[in-house]
């Protein structure tokens, strides 16, 4: 009889995910429909029957994670008979005869798209797609909204398209139910997804585009803050900058990944931008849009990079000073155009560049936030900081996960409130204030 009531129990799933904010939503995405099946969804990993680990296979040092964290989800399973685990993403796209030969014992295997048959094999019913919503990952009151999926750039160095696909724009009135149901839930800041968010548009026959997307979130009034993640700076137009610049519930934020500053560099990456266009492009958006933060990415290390080539790259991030900079080393992946070129950078040589341009990033940071003391911003509550009167939050030009912090001294303050503070400090990166009675 005791065999027979677990088997009519509910199954309890936990859900581990890795990697960047697209795999979060489809771990959203996964839990939405196992809690539609019936399922007991946010279990802890010691009450769970079920573990789902929802792998990243993008670079090396990504790949590597999701495998140590299978391995720690493997001992889980095999203290339990009874317990199930079962592996998905992106890494299961890109290496799934290796992931099985390193975990054999993982009850099933399954890609980014396969929700449906992970359903199944949990052993739960068939449920209806549309209806099923998503169980959101992040603080109540902040969520992002993808609204395209798959790349068509063929960054020489990406694996990207081979694991998720061509470029797929959502449908617009898609986005926006999904939109009005986040709103309707509380969310107050809403950070717009993609592989490329520019270029949103250009495969649907409406020929919408991104500044439409942007323009119809913004009416939505629940909505304070909107955000424009993973902007590709070939696909920007005019058009989307003077709708920055027009909408007082867009942020004055873009996320700009521009992966190098050299016409050499740029052009073995097939970038489709040169220089002088991503200089252009900068200087546009901080002419239209006074005081807007950047934020980008760089890859250092990239095969045939040379060293005036890198000094070029290091002359200009001195020169634009970026509010937010992310570095990486190059990391040659399997069926890239990009892993076959000669030209291969040692170790130690990329090591040091990669070391010398956030130490750049590092001095241009602290000369922003000294001249940022004293001065009033608008910050959003994320979480308590675990001291009495001490709370986490940001600004609007800090985006969530990837950015700094701004720690707020207040009373009576609640995650999801936006309130006023002033600037009084910071440690590195992180921006310390006190909110203003």
């Amino acid at each position: 009889m005791a065999r027979e009531r677990d088997a009519m129990r509910a199954p309890r799933v936990h859900l581990a995910s890795l990697g960047c904010a697209k795999n979060l939503v489809d771990s959203e995405r996964l839990l939405g429909r196992l809690a539609a099946a019936g399922a007991i969804v946010g279990a802890p990993i010691e009450e769970a029957d079920i573990a789902i680990v929802n792998t990243c296979g993008f670079i090396a040092p990504a790949r590597e994670e999701s495998i140590d964290v299978l391995r720690e989800y493997l001992l889980w399973r095999a203290a339990g008979p009874a317990r199930r685990l079962y592996v998905m993403g992106c890494l299961v796209v890109r290496s799934s005869d290796e992931l099985r030969a390193i975990a054999p014992e993982v009850d099933g295997f399954f890609g980014i798209d396969d929700h449906a048959a992970l359903v199944r094999a949990v052993g739960l019913g068939e449920t209806d797609a549309e209806e099923e919503g998503r169980l959101l990952l992040t603080p109540q009151h902040t969520a992002y909204l993808r609204i395209a999926d798959g790349c068509d750039n063929r960054c020489a160095y990406c694996t990207i398209p081979s694991i998720r696909g061509p470029f797929r724009s959502r449908p617009l009135d898609a986005i926006l139910r999904e939109a009005n149901d986040l709103a309707a839930f509380g969310v107050r800041e809403v950070n717009l997804i993609g592989q490329d968010t520019s270029l949103y548009g250009a495969d649907l026959a409406s020929r919408v585009g991104i500044h439409d997307v942007v323009e119809h979130l913004s009416r939505i009034r629940k909505f304070r803050w909107i955000r424009l993640l993973y902007v590709h700076p070939a696909h920007v137009t005019d058009r989307l900058i003077d709708t920055y610049a027009s909408l007082p519930n867009v942020v004055p934020y873009v996320d700009l990944p521009l992966q190098h500053l050299s016409d050499r560099v740029l052009e073995a990456m097939n970038r489709r931008v040169t220089q002088a266009d991503c200089l252009r492009l900068i200087e546009r958006w901080r002419a239209r849009v006074p005081g807007i933060a950047l934020r980008t990415t760089f890859i250092v290390g990239f095969p045939g990079e040379t060293e005036e080539q890198f000094s070029e790259l290091l002359d200009l991030v001195r020169e634009l000073s970026f509010d937010h900079l992310g570095a990486f080393a190059y990391s040659p992946e399997d069926g890239t155009p990009a892993a076959l070129l000669p030209g291969r950078v040692p170790a130690e040589v990329v090591a040091d560049r990669l070391r010398r341009l956030m130490e750049l990033q590092r001095d241009i940071v602290r000369r922003a936030n000294e001249a940022r003391i004293g001065t009033e911003a608008e910050a959003l509550i994320d979480a308590p900081a675990g001291r009495r009167d001490l709370w986490i939050g940001r600004t609007a030009t800090q985006a969530p996960d990837v950015d700094p912090i701004t720690r707020i001294r207040g009373k009576k303050l609640a995650a999801g409130e936006f309130v006023r503070v002033r600037i009084v400090g910071f440690d590195d990166y992180d921006l310390e204030a006190s909110a203003i009675a």
